[in-house]
């Protein structure tokens, strides 16, 4: 369903890119990439650096909601005070309804991916309804591919190669803080030298995203 809905999104933006141009549609799409990119490759690290941001239930969608936000406003201001509030490009007829049009889909398809993808980091995600209606994490691997297709693409251009980290990975991370924890069978009892037993006292235990100092150096050798 979500995929369905992406189309619906796609073809709304679609219509509407066709009566603004091609300038002005290539300027809210690239302002959408680079907001998802953002909340994507941030929210991991302001999640491991201040622990209350994700500590609720919601708590990560909140974040990764709050950095879309925020970074599309930012960059929507910047853009309309120095680039499609002062100048107006003429172009081909053919730029300003097919390819705006094109690129008014592909700006929707992404904005309702990412909508849904924000359904996926609550616990929501785990009613049996919201599977049933397809807004589910198995139900829209489509929109979260189409999500990380854009991302690596941004990643390729603005991380170093020894420091990239794959959008899928971080997706992932994301995901699993709302997967609730496994709990053993009943009857079962876990073994004193298996990982969990309770004399398995020198065992690690980490806690916080597993990515999060890795996507800082990546922040940082931006």
């Amino acid at each position: 369903m979500a995929f369905w809905l992406g189309i619906l999104a796609g073809a709304l933006f679609a219509w509407i890119a066709m009566r603004i141009g091609f300038y002005e549609t290539w300027t809210m799409l690239f302002n959408i990439v680079i907001s998802v990119y953002a909340a994507v490759f941030l929210t991991p690290i302001i999640v491991n650096t201040i622990p209350s941001a994700g500590i609720t239930p919601c708590g990560s969608a909140l974040t990764l909601a709050a950095v879309a936000i925020g970074t599309f406003l930012i960059l929507y201001g910047i853009s309309y005070t120095f680039i499609t509030g002062q100048f107006s490009v003429s172009l081909p007829k053919i730029f300003d309804t097919v390819g705006a049009g094109v690129l008014g889909f592909l700006a929707g398809f992404l904005v309702l991916s990412f909508t849904a993808f924000l359904i996926c980091v609550t616990p929501i995600s785990q009613n049996k309804f919201v599977g049933s209606v397809g807004l589910s994490t198995q139900s829209q691997q489509a929109n979260i591919s189409y999500i990380c297709w854009w991302c690596d693409l941004v990643n390729g251009i603005v991380s170093r190669r020894d420091k990239k980290v794959a959008s899928q990975e971080v997706i992932n991370e994301l995901v699993s803080r709302t997967q609730p924890e496994a709990k053993p069978e009943t009857g079962e009892r876990a073994e004193p030298n298996e990982p969990g037993g309770f004399n398995d006292m020198e065992t690690p235990v980490y806690e916080g995203n597993q990515l999060g100092p890795l996507l800082s150096a990546d922040v940082e050798d931006m």
